[in-house]
């Protein structure tokens, strides 16, 4: 009876080892598999690892191609932009650049041409040197979609838009600069002396605060305070002081620019499921 009992236990700890043993041996078989899948895996990563390397090192040109497109390449059609990009990249050495891929997102561009941007390269470089820009924008906006485009961006951003010959433009102005509202002020076919403090950032400190000269006043500045011109005139009367204090972004439909737009509304209606993809 011990034996037999013996048996029986020795019995059903061989069958548990068998049922533990068939379970380690599938586990030792997925991972035998997923060590197979994941070599290719480690050829890839280690593949992207270069490519990330390389990127890194080109960043800060890159960034130096990007700030000078910005600074400078506002207001020139897509040609000459494109020639002096192609230059300035070969004179820092990198293989190429495209601004768009750069400082923007598929998702943002998309989201972009959703609030009514035109969806042309043209277009999308032009939102990017605004929103990233330091200077004041100067939008020369002769079909007034940039203008649309941008009053959808910035609704979020307690924006007030007026024209520069509203009677009550001083008083807008004086508002925006010191409740920190986002102004952008349409018909601007010269710039007005006000503004000149603002873009030249003419701030008096005075204990914790700034202050500004706006008009004959002495206005409390808030740091919020944002400006937007812009103008259907696409050659506005601007005084050569001012140039180097705006950044100009000419929304003007060339050529290649009428291109793109018509080949976007032509894939919209005949393959609308591509566009959409």
């Amino acid at each position: 009876a011990e034996m037999r009992c013996r048996f029986d236990k020795r019995t059903t700890e061989a069958s548990r080892l068998a049922i533990e043993l068939d379970q380690a041996t599938e586990t030792i078989t997925a991972a035998e598999n997923l060590v197979g899948k994941l070599v290719g895996e480690h050829t890839r990563w280690t593949s992207q690892v270069e490519v990330l390397q390389s990127e890194l090192e080109e960043l800060p040109l890159l960034s130096q191609v990007a700030a000078s497109f910005i600074t400078y390449l506002g207001a020139y059609p897509e040609d000459v932009r494109a020639e002096l990009v192609q230059k300035w990249s070969k004179e820092v050495g990198v293989s190429r650049f495209e601004l768009n891929r750069f400082l923007s997102t598929e998702s943002e561009q998309l989201q972009w041409k959703a609030e009514g941007l035109p969806s042309d390269a043209l277009s999308v470089e032009n939102a990017l040197i605004i929103l990233h820009g330091t200077r004041t924008p100067f939008l020369i906006d002769p079909s007034c979609r940039a203008s649309s485009w941008l009053k959808e961006n910035l609704k979020n951003q307690r924006l007030e838009v007026i024209n520069a010959n509203d009677n009550g433009f001083m008083t807008a102005l004086e508002l925006a600069v010191r409740f920190g509202k986002t102004l952008l002020i349409q018909e601007m076919d010269t710039i007005d002396p006000a503004l000149f403090p603002l873009l030249r950032g003419d701030f008096i400190s005075s204990g914790p605060r700034s202050v500004v000269q706006v008009g004959e006043k002495l206005m409390d500045y808030n740091e919020d305070f944002k400006l937007f011109l812009t103008t259907r005139n696409p050659k506005p009367d601007l005084p050569p002081s001012s140039v180097a204090l705006l950044s100009i972004v000419n929304f003007s439909t060339t050529r290649a620019g009428l291109t793109g737009q018509l080949l976007a509304v032509t894939i919209q209606h005949e393959k609308p499921q591509l566009e959409e993809r």
